[in-house]
């Protein structure tokens, strides 16, 4: 196990740094503009300016890493990220912090396909399992902890934005003098979505609408605690816990997805995340911890409705697939994370801070309701076969590659839906 992961220590501490820093900034930002009286509906574009960002990534980064290579391209998207965060403080103006986490967004995106990319090459096909597995627990922890760094400056000045983006650029370091050689890029192949609309409705509905409540939450709900009455640590400790919430859930939900019917687990954790989002509403104003305590059993239902779409998926699809499919449904769940906070906004506008959780509880309740809706009309989900859950995390890119089902191709998506023709043998010379 230690042979397997020593060649990735260095990539391991850059993913820690990355998201130590972009855990404090997601939370930073959002207090911030609740402090700077922003208007609640700017604050839900700023939110979904992010998610915007990561998306246009996904279609432009790749080509970027084949040209100029992995390092260079971690380096270029880092500088892009520290360079984004400390013009904050200096232009507290909406549209400039609009392109500033658009800019974010899109680093971010390529980062994470530099770093997952090169770990899904160098990862011998037996091992894929665990790096996935100690990667993902470096990306929870990283962003559960990054939040608490919250308490260590003043959300009106400028040191906690300077601090984000040292730690982002301190990411550099480790990448730039590791020994690993960085890999080339495989082609790039294509699937349209109708096609995976065919194959599983549930996952891909589900992917979109878990994208609207984890960016509802992740964009919100550091505005919904200020205006709430949370005092930083609060808000730290609000923040923090759900994502670490989200961790620990992982393994019991994900288990109970793989011995019974897929769709009745993602009912079920729907409808319970739900509930969870109706309680935290009924709390606020009479107790932050009972709130809190809620988060945490919030996150991690929350975040285990992305893995499960995914899982559910993957059972009506071939395994060659099964990487294709991934990047279709995290591209449909980056829009449902564009979608969310621009809805959620709106409600927290007209009712107040509540309105983040109950347009959370109605995606919830939509989610549950076409689970039902499949359940009675879908074909029957194979029960008791290998287990096809997998902890994943909260935002990777590429991490469907380090998935030993995987094949070792990166793909991107066409909206066409054209079928991909196998090349024409090159002529004898």
């Amino acid at each position: 196990m230690l042979g397997t992961l020593s060649p990735f220590i260095a990539l391991f501490v850059s993913v820690g740094l990355l998201l130590t820093g972009g855990g404090l900034l997601t939370t930073l930002v959002g207090v911030r503009m609740s402090e700077e009286a922003f208007a609640t509906e700017i604050i839900g574009v700023v939110a979904a300016a992010y998610s915007v960002g990561f998306v246009i990534a996904t279609r432009i980064c790749p080509h970027v890493i084949a040209r100029v290579g992995h390092i260079r391209s971690f380096a270029a998207f880092a500088a892009m990220a520290a360079i984004s965060t400390l013009a904050y403080p200096l232009l507290v103006e909406p549209w400039i912090w609009a392109i500033m986490r658009l800019t974010y967004g899109f680093s971010l995106a390529g980062l994470y396909m530099v770093m997952e990319s090169w770990l899904n090459d160098r990862t011998p096909s037996d091992r894929r399992g665990q790096v996935l597995g100690i990667y993902s627990i470096v990306t929870y922890v990283a962003l559960g902890g990054g939040q608490f760094l919250l308490l260590t400056g003043r959300t009106g000045g400028f040191e906690l934005f300077s601090l984000a983006a040292m730690l982002i650029a301190a990411a550099v370091v480790p990448v730039t003098i590791t020994r690993i050689t960085s890999p080339d890029l495989p082609e790039v192949a294509k699937v349209g979505l109708r096609d995976l609309f065919a194959a599983s409705p549930l996952g891909l509905v589900g992917s979109a609408l878990a994208g609207v409540i984890a960016g509802s939450f992740l964009g919100l709900a550091p505005v919904f605690a200020r205006d709430s009455g949370f005092d930083d640590l609060g808000i730290a400790l609000l923040m923090g816990l759900s994502i670490l919430g989200g961790f620990a859930l992982q393994w019991p939900i994900g288990h109970l997805s793989d011995r019974f019917n897929r769709r009745d687990v993602l009912m079920g954790v729907s409808l319970a995340m739900a509930a969870c989002s109706l309680a935290i509403v009924y709390a606020t104003g009479q107790s932050e911890a009972v709130v809190i305590g809620f988060a945490v059993l919030w996150g991690g239902l929350a975040f285990t409705l992305y893995p499960i779409a995914v899982s559910l998926a993957n059972d009506f699809i071939e395994p060659s697939e099964m990487l294709a499919v991934s990047a279709g449904l995290l591209l449909v769940h980056g829009v449902g994370m564009i979608i969310g906070p621009l809805v959620a906004s709106q409600l927290m506008a007209l009712i107040g801070a509540g309105g983040l959780f109950w347009t959370i509880a109605a995606a919830g309740v939509l989610l549950a309701g076409f689970a039902w809706l499949r359940q009675q009309v879908g074909p029957p989900i194979p029960v008791g076969e290998p287990a096809t859950y997998r902890v994943v995390p909260r935002e990777g890119v590429y991490a469907g590659g380090l998935d030993p089902r995987y094949e070792e191709v990166q793909l991107e998506f066409d909206f066409e839906a054209v079928p991909v023709e196998a090349p024409e043998p090159e002529a004898e010379p």
